[in-house]
């Protein structure tokens, strides 16, 4: 009875793990607000948004906020490994304008 109740909460755990993921990370083609992890900073993410063409949307140096436009799921792991968090950004200053 006692090892039901671990592997059920095992599952919930995964569960929601997988639900907080889908919620913050980033699809392709969707705006990231990057993150940095460790000793990253602002100008360590500009150099890796370049050296990967990631399209940069806003950038705040003061504040060391950076927002890029992901392409794709592989520059997503990349970022991972250079210490640097995309986290999904819905706001609507992110989505590209029409020009009427």
């Amino acid at each position: 009875m006692r090892a039901d109740r671990a592997l059920l909460g095992l599952h919930a755990a995964g569960v929601m793990l997988a639900l907080a993921a889908a919620m913050v990370w980033p699809r392709p083609g969707q705006a990231a607000l990057l993150v940095p992890l460790g000793g990253s900073n602002a100008r360590s993410m500009i150099a890796w948004a370049l050296r990967e063409e990631v399209p940069l949307l806003a950038l705040d140096t003061s504040r060391g906020r950076v927002i890029a436009r992901i392409t794709d799921n592989a520059i997503l792991l990349r970022a991972l490994g250079e210490g640097i968090l995309p986290l999904a950004a819905r706001a609507p200053g992110c989505a590209a304008t029409r020009r009427s």
